[in-house]
């Protein structure tokens, strides 16, 4: 199993989940500019951490993996299932842009939401803090490795490895893509996973573009969680019990 974590993230997001496979070989990815990672370039794009995916399975696995992605990670594995399905035994897509944004907000718009300031801390102390507070009753004590490998010592502060030029950047190939394309090139069996606590707003956008997700690709099987975003920190065995029972659709080949 392959895992990829969502922006401002890191591998660590995905040990409580991962706990949920005792007998499975878990591989998760720090992506370019998160964790241990080295930066990401300014001539970088979705292509590149798609490559980096592809290149970590074969050196990795060397066989198809079962690739799960969260978020920003979920849209690098639609892209990596529908460009390397040599590498790709099935897909978990999980909370992540289901449809082209850019049929619905303006990049104007989306980069004004999508940017809030980037955390900064004092110390560890103020990060799990943070955390703890953002996290809410999914927080325990097995998240504090996740988020002290969120972070480096700059300037006496802890800071993300993300620089706001690389996030702009992520987010513009995110606007941009086209997972209405993808979907349909997809041949491998998929899980869509959404979460239902999110604002009315949000809600109601994410149901929009699963109505559209699933007429254009049919053999997708979608599943709703009562669980905000990080649906793999709050309800892990329900999300590793679907995943587990994921089948190849009738097109698969």
């Amino acid at each position: 199993m392959f895992l990829l974590h969502g922006l401002s993230s890191n591998a660590r997001f995905w040990t409580r989940f991962a706990g949920r496979f005792p007998r499975r070989r878990v591989i998760a990815l720090d992506q370019r500019s998160h964790g241990l990672s080295d930066p990401a370039r300014g001539t970088d794009t979705t292509a590149t951490f798609v490559a980096d995916a592809a290149f970590a399975i074969m050196r990795a696995v060397a066989a198809p993996a079962l690739v799960v992605g969260h978020s920003w990670g979920a849209a690098v594995a639609l892209e990596l299932a529908a460009a390397h399905p040599e590498r790709c035994a099935a897909l978990a897509f999980v909370d992540g842009p289901a449809w082209p944004l850019a049929e619905v907000l303006s990049w104007e718009d989306f980069a004004a939401r999508a940017q809030p300031p980037l955390p900064r801390h004092a110390d560890l102390p103020a990060a799990l803090a943070s955390a703890r507070a953002a996290l809410a009753g999914a927080w325990d004590e097995d998240l504090v490795d996740f988020v002290r490998a969120g972070y480096r010592e700059e300037e006496g502060a802890l800071v993300l490895p993300l620089s706001a030029e690389v996030r702009r950047a992520i987010l513009r190939d995110m606007h941009a893509a086209r997972q209405d394309l993808r979907w349909r090139e997809v041949r491998v069996p998929a899980l869509a996973a959404f979460a239902t606590r999110k604002s009315a707003l949000m809600l109601e956008a994410t149901k929009r573009a699963v109505d559209k997700l699933v007429r254009a690709a049919p053999n997708v099987t979608v599943r709703w969680y009562e669980s905000p975003h990080d649906i793999p920190l709050f309800v892990p065995d329900e999300l590793a019990r679907d995943i587990a029972t994921l089948e190849r659709p009738q097109n698969a080949t």
